[in-house]
């Protein structure tokens, strides 16, 4: 690891771990050590825990008995659960943008969509993720219920995790998905509440059942 700016050492610590994480850099069931992290980045302890407590609260990491922090592993009960909760959340969201959404929210949904659409095409794991939750964000903001945003934003980097696993396991699949998502925007550009709801319903669905039907294969 390269050492980091001496400037809100905790969030860059976290925001580092948890990129590995979604990643899958980091293991399920890996142990991160404090000692580790602090010398490889040239940091003491203090911010390092403080990090590796913010990942524990969003469930990226769980404290073991003896103290020490591993990646929490993807159960088809945790995405289950993430995923119902997701889609409470979201369906939401993407029915109060398509009320609230102006001009200027419209246009830059659209941006995003494209970025997204065009991840696909250079096969990019890391500029879909990021535009995802950018567009996420964004209808987050524009739904504007600042306790479902805040809910919503600790669920992210989990929902990041299984969208990149369903991208490592059936990327063929990503295109048909990401109509749902250009469908979302649509509907939300044109003010339909309920169908820009129902599109995040196939968006999450679709990633979910890719999810869980690869994790119920043999492994090899």
């Amino acid at each position: 690891m390269e050492p980091i700016a001496r400037n809100n050492l905790s969030d860059q610590i976290f925001d580092r771990i948890s990129g590995q994480i979604v990643r899958n850099e980091l293991k399920p069931g890996e142990i991160i050590y404090e000692t580790q992290i602090s010398k490889d980045l040239g940091v003491s302890r203090s911010p390092v825990r403080d990090a590796l407590h913010m990942l524990e609260q969003i469930r990226l990491v769980d404290k073991t008995p003896k103290g020490s922090y591993q990646v929490t592993t993807l159960t088809p009960e945790l995405i289950a659960s993430l995923y119902d909760t997701a889609i409470i959340l979201y369906q939401y969201a993407f029915a109060k943008a398509a009320e609230n959404a102006g001009a200027a929210d419209v246009a830059e949904m659209e941006k995003y969509v494209a970025e997204i659409e065009n991840s696909l095409e250079d096969q990019s794991l890391d500029r879909y993720l990021a535009n995802v939750s950018r567009m996420a964000r964004v209808i987050l903001r524009v739904a504007g219920n600042p306790i479902v945003e805040r809910i919503a934003l600790e669920l992210m980097p989990t929902a990041e995790r299984v969208q990149w696993a369903a991208m490592t396991y059936l990327p063929e699949q990503m295109t048909a998905i990401v109509e749902h998502l250009r469908q979302g925007y649509l509907h939300i550009a044109a003010g339909r509440p309920d169908a820009a709801a129902k599109a995040f319903y196939d968006f999450a669905t679709r990633h979910i059942t890719i999810v869980l039907d690869a994790m119920k294969r043999p492994a090899g």
